[in-house]
């Protein structure tokens, strides 16, 4: 089900007997999400499988990277048409700044996260994290005050990416200049419905005859988006503009 209208008619009431309560709505639609299968394999000589242990280990790592890597950019980017599944940005509501601020003509890619938390928080669902490109990420980063210090960054020690007390998840997935927020653990659900995994077949086509090995990695899943509304997507460059 997909939460697409919510009134609140929640209000104090007498405590007579019999006394009738208020009403409120909440509208669902029935949508229908499909499983998708992410795959892919390779060709290898078996002798590798014996003779160097840890190439056969790096390729089971690299495998099932290529997996993450388009499971993210689906969860994220889906177009939910064809084999795609129905991703969180492409059903996230556009950011419209909720307030114009104080310092509505100076503002920074920080200020613009900042709003688009409001904007979520005031569907209802507060924003959990943020999304964004690791080249928008390291701008922020690079923040400096006037006298030439970084703003809230230290070259010298780590620490983990956060942004107006939410967690940045940096990841190319996303496009530069496209920033993403919202309640990620209420909003929306993952299902796995076949976790990533590697088999090898000597059996494939005519490996057998040339000493070849089939290495295919695939997982299957699905994602459920409950409330679209609680999660805001914009291009800070149209942000900045306005």
């Amino acid at each position: 089900v997909k939460e697409t209208g919510f009134t609140n008619n929640a209000a104090t009431v007498s405590e007579t007997s019999g006394a009738a309560k208020p009403q409120s709505e909440i509208k669902f639609d029935l949508v229908t999400t499909g499983v998708t299968t992410i795959a892919h394999w390779v060709l290898a000589h078996k002798s590798i499988l014996d003779d160097v242990p840890q190439l056969r280990s790096y390729l089971d790592g690299r495998l099932r990277y290529g997996l993450r890597y388009v499971e993210e950019n689906q969860l994220l980017n889906g177009g939910g048409t064809g084999t795609d599944l129905n991703g969180i940005y492409t059903q996230a509501s556009s950011y419209v700044a909720p307030i114009v601020p104080t310092a509505a003509g100076n503002l920074t890619k920080i200020d613009i996260i900042r709003l688009a938390i409001l904007q979520a928080f005031l569907a209802e669902y507060p924003s959990n994290g943020i999304v964004m490109h690791p080249s928008d990420w390291a701008d922020i980063e690079l923040t400096k005050t006037d006298e030439g210090a970084y703003l809230f960054a230290n070259p010298q020690g780590g620490s983990e990416p956060r942004l107006w007390r939410l967690p940045v998840v940096e990841t190319q997935a996303m496009t530069v200049d496209k920033f993403l927020t919202g309640a990620f653990q209420l909003g929306a659900q993952i299902f796995d419905r076949e976790e990533a995994n590697v088999e090898l077949s000597t059996e494939d086509s005519d490996n057998f005859r040339k000493n070849l090995v089939t290495i295919r990695a695939e997982e299957r899943l699905a994602l459920a988006v409950y409330r679209p509304e609680s999660f805001v997507k914009g291009d800070f460059s149209d942000a900045l503009a306005l």
